[in-house]
């Protein structure tokens, strides 16, 4: 029986026939009962598929970048559980090289570290480079359609689409600025309610900055006591914390069929229906009011184009509206929220900044009227600080998660089709040979000697290449704005003296900082 086996599988690469082969071996042991009792079957069975993938796991790495070997079946996932991403990533860098790979489960991740390795990957072959990896949420999810699960050609036309609506409806207009300031008054007057006292900063600038995306794409703005309202903004925060664990299924995707919820997964899955829900009742309200001649907002727009072009198209289909309203609401909200949290947190910890900082605002601006879009350049110290904010908090570290649709050859390497490609940012953000100290907050590494803002290529906050954030302008424009606005009007204080909030971040949608308080007190 055994030299049966032996001989069939010498005629037949294990890489290539492991499933004849496995069929074969089972009947061949069937017909031998006799000789096996049924515990030496299963064992032999067990082994002998674990041979299959061992073999097949050793041939899948030949021309791989370099990286750590793993376990046949489970790759390096526990190498993953010995510290953040950015941690363990860093490591292997200085092991590997920059351009390294991981196995992860079931999943080939390569890493590309270094601002010129990203450039050449992202920017000079971007064609090669610019899809989406076939996971969980962006296949079985978002149906790959949507500005951030998309590829292809659907990508590109969807993203020029959105952008002309977006441009249509505010973006680099003085128009949106006035609806930044109208959330702004809103957050400002809330937080002047507080008294002093200690609070959580968290859910009211989420919903603020939620506003303004919202005002954008479903043309109106929301009270900040609007039950439903609220509600999708605290989704929005499940989402982003419970969504690391839902990476699992990338690696082994046989987990989702496990009973129970033990990573979140069917959560996480309840969460995005939830969402598509609320968009959905939004698009409905909009077709039984639609006007031809009448278009409010990125909805209008869209269904203005549906009705001319008809549902055909892979771009106008009530799917992808769906997805791409979805994906607007939250990067439109996650990444500012966090940015505003995070410049409140260094602020904190750095009262001389944040004294710096009050000085330029008072000197440019004074407490007679608001901080506006106008003022930036002549504020070039808070410019400054917040694009140090957006180094430091490093927010989206690992950029969005790109995918090999086809061998790639790069670097001497070949990236195999199905793998998963990382743009490690923090490899630049993070880098001493290109931000000495990284681990200091200074915003003076933003400024030449005579004190204007020195504009980074290698700032890379918001990614490289195509896929760089659409929303980039915008982001920054709000950052700004609702930042400097709290330093006009409050001195931002620890809750406890001399007891200082956590700077570690946690990992979810985005990097962002553990809950703590503060103290808002009215300047007078």
């Amino acid at each position: 029986m055994t030299s049966g086996c032996r001989a069939y599988i010498d005629r037949r690469t294990l890489g290539h026939r492991g499933g004849r082969c496995s069929i074969f071996f089972v009947q061949r042991l069937s017909s031998n009962m006799s000789v096996l009792d049924s515990l030496d079957f299963i064992s032999a069975f067990i082994a002998f598929i674990v041979l299959i993938f061992s073999v097949k796991w050793l041939m899948k790495r030949r021309n791989l970048p370099p990286g750590p070997y793993g376990w046949p079946l489970f790759g390096s996932i526990m190498l993953m559980k010995t510290g953040t991403p950015t941690d363990v990533f860093r490591k292997l860098r200085q092991k590997y090289g920059d351009v390294f790979s991981i196995k992860l489960g079931t999943l080939t991740v390569v890493v590309i570290n270094g601002y010129e390795n990203l450039k050449e990957a992202f920017v000079k072959r971007a064609d090669d480079f610019s899809d989406r990896p076939e996971t969980y949420v962006i296949v079985e999810l978002s149906k790959e359609k949507g500005l951030m699960a998309s590829s292809g050609e659907l990508w590109k036309q969807n993203r020029t689409f959105v952008l002309k609506a977006l441009r249509e409806f505010g973006f680099g207009k003085k128009s949106l600025e006035t609806k930044i300031h109208e959330e702004v008054d809103v957050f400002i007057k809330y937080v002047m309610e507080t008294g002093g006292q200690p609070f959580d900063i968290n859910r009211i600038i989420h919903v603020s900055v939620s506003n303004v995306i919202c005002s954008i794409v479903f043309g109106e703005r929301f009270d900040h006591n609007d039950a439903r309202f609220v509600k999708l903004v605290s989704l929005l925060d499940e989402a982003a914390t419970i969504n690391k664990p839902t990476g699992l299924i990338s690696c082994f995707p046989a987990l989702r069929h496990l009973p129970g919820d033990m990573f979140k997964i069917k959560r996480f899955k309840k969460v995005f229906s939830e969402f598509l829900e609320h968009f959905s009742e939004q698009v409905q309200m909009h077709r039984d009011s639609f006007h031809e001649n009448e278009t409010r907002d990125f909805i209008d727009a869209f269904i203005q184009e549906q009705k001319s072009r008809g549902r055909d198209t892979q771009v106008f289909t009530d799917d992808n509206l769906l997805i791409t309203l979805l994906h607007l609401f939250a990067a439109g909200t996650e990444t500012v929220a966090t940015g505003v949290r995070y410049s409140v947190l260094y602020l904190l910890h750095n009262p001389d900044i944040q004294e710096k900082m009050f000085t330029e605002i008072n000197t440019v601006v004074g407490q007679s009227r608001p901080v506006t879009g106008a003022d930036r350049s002549n504020m070039p110290y808070s410019e400054a600080m917040l694009t140090e904010v957006l180094r430091c908090a490093n927010i989206v570290p690992l950029s969005v998660q790109h995918g090999a649709k086809k061998d790639i050859a790069y670097k001497g390497f070949v990236i195999p089709k199905d793998a998963m490609i990382i743009p490690n940012l923090d490899s630049v953000l993070g880098d001493p040979t290109v931000f000495p100290e990284p681990e200091k907050f200074d915003p003076s590494r933003f400024l030449d000697a005579e004190g204007a803002v020195i504009n980074d290529k290698k700032m890379i906050a918001f990614s490289i290449g195509r896929r760089v954030c659409l929303g980039e302008s915008l982001a920054k424009l709000e950052l700004f704005l609702f930042v400097t606005s709290l330093v006009q009007k409050f001195d931002l204080r620890l809750e406890h003296s001399g007891v200082l909030p956590s700077l570690e971040g946690r990992f979810g949608l985005t990097r962002s900082p553990m809950p703590y308080r503060f103290r808002a007190v009215p300047r007078s």
